[in-house]
């Protein structure tokens, strides 16, 4: 069987969060903040705006930390799909040794079988890469990540 170059992706996998929407926190700091800008009257207020800020930016953590379990989780799948891969890949090898190989059509259903197969690979190492960022991401910002 022949190994084909990789097929390049046309939708490659985000190295960041810059497409996840945004919490609805933000929002709320931003016109805490502002109104800390604007300066309150007197102790009281300003307790309870820093009150407001400091449970905002709690929600906003656990909202983030949530958000993150998920990614990481969803990003997990490549161990399942590289199960799977190596059944397709070492069936479709078998099948290459035998008789099958011989029928019209059969050797170039394996090629692309192998070629896909590599693509596929690819993607995995990708969503590998993007989970150890993100574990390696959560340890820098003292979190766990896991």
């Amino acid at each position: 069987m022949s190994t084909a170059e990789p097929m390049k992706d046309p939708l490659p996998i985000p190295t960041g969060f810059d497409d996840l929407p945004r919490p609805s926190h933000d929002a709320e700091l931003i016109a805490v903040a502002a109104l800390v800008r604007a300066g309150a009257e007197d102790d009281a207020a300003r307790a309870e705006l820093a009150d407001r800020i400091e449970e905002a930016a709690r929600r906003l953590a656990a909202e983030h930390d949530a958000l993150k379990r998920r990614l990481l989780a969803s990003l997990s799948v490549n161990h399942d799909i590289n199960n799977a891969l190596v059944g397709v890949v070492g069936n479709a090898q078998l099948l290459s040794l035998g008789p099958a190989a011989s029928l019209p059509g059969v050797k170039e259903r394996l090629e692309v079988i192998a070629r896909e197969a590599n693509r596929i690979k690819q993607a995995t190492l990708r969503l590998s890469e993007l989970k150890q960022a993100l574990l390696v991401e959560g340890r820098a910002q003292g979190g766990d990540a896991s």
